[in-house]
């Protein structure tokens, strides 16, 4: 996601945070349409499902650095 952030689908954040890394945070939380809102290690953010093609950059720059904050992601490993 980081190496192509104009290319990542909306299924494909939601698989990854639904499935994998929500089990691991108590808090977790997903809801809403089409601007969906998920809460994972006490940080919430924003996510708007595009009608068609892939997810608008600002929005996967936004889900990595809060994936940094929750140290699931180092952007100086790329």
């Amino acid at each position: 996601m980081a190496e192509h952030p104009k290319g990542v689908r909306f299924e494909e954040i939601e698989n990854l945070l639904d499935t994998h890394i929500g089990p691991l945070f108590p808090d977790y939380n997903h809801h809403g349409n089409p601007h969906h809102a998920f809460t994972v290690g006490g940080q919430t953010f924003n996510i708007s499902k595009p009608h068609a093609g892939c997810v608008k950059k600002p929005y996967i720059m936004n889900f990595l650095d809060v994936m940094a904050m929750i140290d699931l992601y180092d952007p100086e490993s790329n």
